[in-house]
């Protein structure tokens, strides 16, 4: 039998009916492309504007850090006898404040820092110190931070230098009295905001020393020493053994050889050294059974302390403290483990080096020496301590008076932002005491027909603890 074989195609219905299921097919799978092409760009947008936002402030960050640093390393051999001692610690560069001489004491501006708003972006400008290689002053740097349309850009030129510092046209810094060159930082910026934190003069702490907000405290002798050659503490009477709202250092033993003309041995340090204790009288003469009864602290990892207390200018101007020369003559405060006598340690690292101080060279040199810090891990066991190494001659005959000591917790309060904001320019008298700054940085990009696009923002907060002239 003979097959036949049909000759028939598709319809002309049935071929309608495949292109429209072919067309809805690649319509559906078009837009689903285009979808996906759409949420890669934006999601590449989003990472590119949050790695931008991110870079920035960090930038910010360690540019601002710096604001208000004043104090620098001078130049100054001081040789006594045979032994050079090297460099000094220099004054403080007044250069940094922004308008301290003021006669009208109501307009005085004693801070580093000036904020305005321009077309609703801050303008940020401060000053910080440059250094050499040594930690010479080299210049005063005034930077600013500002958005001009939609780019962030950075400035800096100096206002005061060092003779003979010389600036080439490769210093990111415009030299004293030439036009300034602006970077820029960022683009497509749609929020730069810089404020700045409540001041804190006086800031909400918890006295954890002298105990129980007592205002008295005592210091005790590291060493008994003969009647020919001792340290002496003794309060503001001059009583030994009693306390009070200060106390007397006086008595020193020299560091300096003045027979031999040669430095003495580190260990001598500790022939002036004190511990504090609570205002306890008492006939105990050994600093380790005092400090564990009278004097034992505990300082917690992360939490932020001050030690802070007044230093007066000598009753006498012939007081022989007055030969103390910064760089050379050593004082300083801080802790000593109870066990060991050492400063407090883990695994050979210090956990918290001492703090150096310097008595006041004039009337005006009196006052306030605050000290914050924080440890890495919890400190047990420790007595608050003050230590002094005296190499010039004469200078250990004379005496120190130290007032109202006291080791504050610090409040993270420290750092509060009001609503509305602090007004840092119609408040200039207390800008100085402004210790942090916040950052509100927003970065856009893909940005179409005046829109935002995707958009990176961050929110930091940078301390300032250089800002004023009490720091």
């Amino acid at each position: 039998m003979i097959r036949r074989v049909s000759k028939a195609g598709f319809t002309l219905m049935e071929l309608m009916v495949y292109m429209g299921i072919v067309g809805i097919v690649v319509v559906i799978a078009g837009e689903a492309f285009s979808n996906s092409t759409k949420f890669r760009v934006r999601t590449d947008n989003m990472i590119k504007a949050n790695q931008e936002a991110e870079n920035v402030a960090m930038l910010f960050k360690d540019d601002v850090e710096q604001l208000g640093t004043k104090s620098s390393k001078e130049s100054g051999i001081v040789t006594v006898g045979s032994v050079n001692y090297g460099d000094k610690f220099g004054a403080v560069h007044a250069s940094v404040y922004m308008d301290p001489n003021n006669i009208d004491n109501t307009k005085k501006d004693s801070s580093s820092f000036l904020i305005k708003t321009e077309n609703n972006f801050s303008n940020l400008t401060f000053r910080r110190l440059r250094y050499d290689d040594n930690g010479h002053y080299a210049a005063t740097e005034e930077i600013n931070w500002y958005v001009d349309e939609v780019t962030l850009k950075r400035t800096c030129k100096l206002i005061d230098k060092k003779d003979g510092l010389t600036v080439d046209g490769n210093d990111p810094c415009s030299d004293v009295d030439r036009e300034v060159k602006p970077v820029d930082m960022a683009t497509q910026v749609t929020k730069f905001n810089v404020v700045p934190a409540k001041p804190s003069a006086k800031t909400d702490e918890v006295q954890i020393f002298p105990f129980d907000g007592s205002t008295s405290f005592r210091m005790v002798s590291r060493e008994t020493m003969s009647d020919y050659v001792r340290f002496k503490t003794t309060n503001l009477s001059n009583e030994e053994n009693h306390g009070g709202a200060g106390a007397i250092f006086s008595s020193f033993f020299s560091n300096y050889d003045n027979l031999n003309e040669s430095i003495r041995s580190t260990p001598e340090q500790m022939k002036n050294q004190a511990f504090a204790i609570k205002d306890e009288t008492t006939t105990e003469t050994n600093w380790k059974k005092l400090c564990t009864d009278y004097g034992r602290l505990t300082l917690k990892k992360d939490q932020e302390y001050e030690i802070s207390f007044e230093v007066t200018y000598p009753g006498s101007t012939t007081d022989k403290s007055l030969l103390f020369v910064p760089g050379t003559d050593h004082m300083s405060v801080g802790f000593r483990s109870i066990s060991t006598g050492n400063i407090p340690a883990h695994d050979g690292v210090n956990l918290i080096d001492d703090f150096l101080f310097f008595p006041p060279m004039s009337v005006t040199g009196s006052g306030t020496r605050r000290m914050r810090f924080h440890v890495p891990r919890d400190v047990n066991n420790v007595c608050l301590s003050f230590t002094f190494a005296l190499y010039s001659p004469l200078v250990s005959q004379g005496t120190i008076t130290i007032k109202n000591l006291k080791l504050n917790k610090v409040a993270s309060s420290d750092y509060s932002f009001s609503n509305p904001p602090f007004d840092a320019e119609s408040n200039k008298t207390e800008k100085k005491n402004v210790k942090a700054l916040r950052l509100e940085l927003q970065v856009s990009r893909g940005a179409k027909n005046g829109g935002k696009g995707e958009t990176g923002d961050v929110l930091l907060v940078i301390p300032i603890q250089s800002n004023g002239p009490r720091d």
